[in-house]
């Protein structure tokens, strides 16, 4: 008994020893844990950068337990938190963080710390929050804080992470929740993850994930929000997924997920939140979503859904605020039963835009709680219902691009509760209700591009919380109301395109607030009124294409924030300095206006100048140098104005320039040679000046010009070869100058032409034949008044497209060519005052007789009244080797004959005057015709007797109508 006794001692003993050590030793342990953590903490403040000092107080000399931001137990004096989230901290995150063994949660977010997480961190066995989100921290993610077994929140998103997601956190037993949004993530979702039963948050937003969703996701069966929404996952959404009964939010957003929505989601109970947008899904809308009867925000935009919008039913789903099906492939109607009427909906925004829906809108007056609609860009039809009012709480009403008709109804102005009304780019007509003043929260009213008329209401002034006013396009007319300025609120006001009158209200400039005004292609008329100066922040005015006049007033030098500015198409006069006091100018157009004077030096003070358009005005003086200070100037347009001298050098710094338009001044000088450093240019035009000398090689350097017009000046040379460099040249236009020499060939090269002009120069040579290597030449060719030479080449008729066809006055030979039939769009041909002859080709008789005038030599329609001789000649004319053995042929029986009249004068010598009648006309005629043989030989009427005559020589009468009257006998002169 005593043994047994003893032995159960012994045992006791043993395993009460370990406990009394640990109680023996707890006190050093404690007191070690005191030690470190001071010594700890300040190594880990040495790894950070404190410029607000907010650990200035981190002293070896104080309590820890007084340090900022570190926790410690209560009475224990052990540190179990460190808390420096938002301290505006730099520098990196010591390794020896990890010795704070006895610290349960970090938080070092919102700061900006970078470096790699230290993966030491894996070995803090009390860690149960780690919160690193939103710093520049860089590297993987540790697979060692897999090792964290304690750990329940693991935030460390919004960084510069890379890498995969480790399956080691898989691992992680506790884990409820998992944030690593917004990072640079990549590699699929691991399985593992499903191996956290205690998970309920996993947000992996905006990564650049693969793959699918994991099928063993639905062994978190906590989890109440999956987010993974703008990665790129891909693969159908499982139908595992219905059986995660916790969930609460899903947002699938912004990938590549396709097929159809599973129907198995109708199971999740507890769903309030659905984002399915922006991913390829198809098929219908499952109508087992309506037993969601907890969703709150359902979105299915932007996929490619189809069927009818039926399936869903606000009434089943009685908490639903927003649903969101726009831009699908959805078509039908809007169902009736969508809403009850009775107030059981809840529905407050619907947007349907961008689908395919069509018919009325009236069921979505059940829809009483409705604040917002957007129905737009679909195909609804219809008038707006009068009963719109019953939406009492509507703040935002879109139906823009849709195809409504009728009125505004007048019921529009009971909506007080409205911000926003756009009804933009439909076939509204009538009147703007004046009921429309009666919504004093309207924001943005937004009317262009319907079929409206009428003038605009003065009551639309009491709208005086509006921001932003669209009527472009429709035809009101009148005045601009007079009290315009009441609209204090206005940023953007555009009336542009319509029939409006009447000067522009002096109370504009009390619209302090106003950004943008344009008031272009309308009727207004008078001045501008002083009051314009009062607008500090104006940005953007377009006036263009009225009838506005006067000088501009000195007070527009005010308006320090204008960016672009148009008035072309007025009657402005005076100086164009009061345009000139904003330096960010980006646009100054004024075409077509009176304006006089020089081009002030402060035009080169808006260094960001992109658009400088002052054509058609009286501007005078030389360029100005200051220009070339303008960089980024991509328009330059100073035609038709009385500029004189030489184009200054300094413009070769707007390297920029895209269209340099001079023509129509009194320019003189050379070309400059730096036009070709100019690479970005597309046009250029200094037509219609006076400018001397060659046009300089340098030229063939602006491979992007789209139009040379060098027109009416008094250039000279020859056309150098490297035009041909030009090959994306669509207009040539050289005409009026003193150019010599020849064609040059390379310009086949410029394949893109449609348009060439090279007339009333002193061109000589052949026309290349190569010039029929220019598919595109559409809309003219124009050689004419030059002195080329040779045959008009048949290679011209493979310019197909060619509407316009001019080689007047040359001295062009030969036969027209039978490849211009091909020629089908021709409508106007000039080729008189040539030298051409021969038949002209049956299918250019229909151009009238002046096309071929002063061309002794041609015959056929519509030059002679009789075609058919000369067209039957012309049939039965016969190639070179066909005719030199007909001559040989007629010279041999020639002889024959000869020998046989010898012998019959010897025989019958007393008709010998008969048969040398016969003889004159059958064989002399012939003989000698053929004996002079340089011209172009034409078969008559009578060719099948085989006589032939010759035409050019001589002209014949194209009154006769016999054949044998345009034979040898009886020639007439021509009439």
């Amino acid at each position: 008994m005593a043994d047994k006794m003893s032995s159960s001692s012994s045992i006791v003993l043993a395993l009460l020893l370990p406990l009394f050590y640990g109680i023996l030793l707890a006190p050093s342990f404690i007191a070690a844990t005191l030690d470190t953590a001071p010594a700890t903490l300040l190594q880990v403040k040495s790894g950070f950068t404190d410029p607000n000092g907010v650990l200035s107080g981190w002293s070896p000399e104080s309590d820890v337990c007084t340090w900022h931001g570190v926790t410690c137990l209560t009475g224990k004096g052990i540190a179990t938190g460190l808390n420096l989230s938002g301290y505006g901290l730099s520098g990196t995150i010591s390794p020896a963080i990890a010795g704070l063994v006895s610290v349960e949660s970090i938080d070092l977010s919102s700061n900006s710390l970078t470096g790699e997480i230290p993966p030491e961190i894996g070995t803090m066995q009390s860690l149960t929050t780690l919160l690193l989100h939103s710093n520049l921290l860089t590297g993987a993610i540790p697979p060692e804080l897999g090792g964290l077994k304690s750990l329940k929140v693991l935030r460390i998103g919004n960084n510069r992470l890379h890498g995969e997601i480790p399956p080691e956190l898989g691992d992680c037993s506790e884990l409820e929740t998992i944030g690593l949004a917004f990072c640079q993530l990549i590699g699929a979702i691991p399985h593992q993850i499903g191996n956290l039963k205690q998970l309920q948050q996993l947000v992996l937003d905006n990564n650049s994930l693969t793959g699918g969703l994991p099928e063993q996701l639905a062994g978190c069966a906590n989890l109440r929000v999956l987010s993974v929404a703008d990665n790129k996952l891909d693969g159908m959404i499982p139908s595992s997924i219905g059986s995660m009964s916790s969930l609460q939010s899903l947002n699938l957003a912004n990938n590549l997920f396709s097929g159809e929505i599973p129907p198995e989601i109708g199971n999740l109970s507890g769903l309030t939140y659905l984002n399915l947008l922006g991913n390829c899904l198809t098929g219908g809308i499952p109508e087992e979503l309506n037993r969601l009867n907890k969703l709150e925000i359902m979105d299915l935009s932007k996929n490619n859904l189809r069927g009818e919008i039926g399936a869903i039913s606000a009434l089943k789903l009685k908490n639903l605020k927003f649903l969101v099906l726009s831009e699908n492939l959805l078509e039908g109607t809007i169902p009736e039963g969508l809403c009850s009427g009775n107030g059981n909906s809840s529905l407050e925004n619907l947007f349907l835009a961008g689908n395919n829906l069509g018919g009325g809108i009236d069921a979505l007056l059940s829809c009483t709680s409705l604040q917002s609609i957007d129905v737009s860009n679909n195909s609804f039809t219809g008038e707006i219902p009068p009963a719109i009012d019953r939406l009492s709480d509507l703040v935002n009403l879109a139906l823009h691009n849709n195809s409504f008709t009728g009125v505004l109804p007048l019921q529009i102005g009971n909506l007080s509760n409205l911000e926003v009304l756009s009804l933009y780019h439909n076939g509204l007509t009538g009147g703007i209700p004046p009921e429309i003043g009666r919504l004093g929260n309207l924001k943005i009213l937004f009317l262009y591009e319907n079929e409206m008329t009428g003038v605009i209401p003065d009551e639309i002034t009491n709208c005086t919380s509006l921001e932003e006013v669209d009527f472009f396009g429709n035809h009101f007319h009148g005045r601009i109301p007079e009290m315009i300025g009441n609209l204090k609120n206005l940023t953007v006001l555009q009336l542009r395109q319509n029939d409006l009158s009447g000067p522009i209200p002096a109370s504009i400039g009390d619209c302090r607030r106003l950004q943008a005004l344009a008031l272009a292609d309308n009727r207004l008329s008078g001045e501008l009124p002083e009051s314009f100066g009062r607008l500090a922040e104006l940005s953007i005015v377009t006036l263009y294409n009225n009838s506005l006049e006067g000088t501009l007033p000195e007070s527009l030098f005010d308006l320090k924030n204008l960016t672009v500015i148009n008035f072309s198409h007025n009657r402005f006069a005076g100086a164009v300095m009061p345009l000139l006091g904003s330096s960010s100018l980006t646009v100054l157009a004024l075409t077509n206006n009176s304006f006089s004077g020089v081009i002030p030096a402060a035009v080169a003070r808006s260094k960001g100048m992109i658009r400088l358009q002052l054509a058609g005005n009286r501007l005078a003086g030389a360029i100005r140098a200051e220009l070339g200070e303008l960089t980024e100037l991509k328009i330059l347009d100073l035609s038709n104005n009385n500029f004189s001298g030489d184009i200054p050098p300094e413009l070769s710094n707007c390297s920029r320039l895209t269209h340099l338009n001079l023509d129509g001044n009194s320019l003189t000088g050379a070309v400059p040679s730096w036009l070709g450093e100019l690479r970005s240019l597309g046009e250029l035009d200094i037509s219609s000046n006076t400018f001397t000398g060659g046009i300089p090689v340098e030229l063939g350097g602006c491979s992007g010009l789209l139009k040379l017009s060098l027109s009416d000046n008094r250039l000279s040379g020859s056309i150098p070869p490297e035009i041909g460099k030009l090959t994306s040249l669509n207009v040539l236009n050289l005409q009026k100058n003193g150019f010599t020499g020849v064609i040059p060939p390379e310009l086949r090269r410029c394949n893109k032409l449609y348009e060439l002009r090279l007339s009333e120069n002193s061109l000589q040579g052949p026309i290349p034949p190569e010039i029929g290597q220019l598919p595109e030449l559409q809309v003219i060719l124009d050689l004419s008044g030059n002195n080329l030479s040779g045959e008009i080449p048949a290679s011209i008729g493979d310019l197909v497209k060619l509407e316009r066809l001019n080689l007047s006055s040359n001295r062009l030979n030969g036969e027209i060519p039978h490849s211009l039939m091909k020629l089908t769009s021709l409508h106007i041909l000039n080729l008189s005052d040539n030298l051409l002859s021969g038949a002209i080709p049956a299918a250019l008789s229909s151009f009238p007789a002046a096309s071929f005038a002063g061309n002794a030599d041609l015959c056929g329609a519509p030059v002679t009244s009789s075609p058919s001789s000369c067209g039957a000649a012309v049939r039965r004319r016969l190639p070179g080797a066909e005719v030199s053995v007909i001559v040989a042929a007629i010279a041999v029986v020639s002889a024959a004959v000869c020998v046989a009249l010898l012998y019959i004068m010897v025989r019958m010598w007393s008709n010998w005057r008969a048969v040398a009648a016969v003889s004159s006309s059958d064989g002399e005629e012939s003989s000698s015709a053929v004996a002079k043989g340089g011209g172009k030989w034409c078969a008559g009427a009578g060719a099948g007797e085989g006589k032939y005559w010759k035409v050019g020589e001589e002209k014949y009468s194209s009154a006769s109508s016999s054949p044998e009257s345009a034979g040898a006998g009886d020639r007439k002169p021509a009439s």
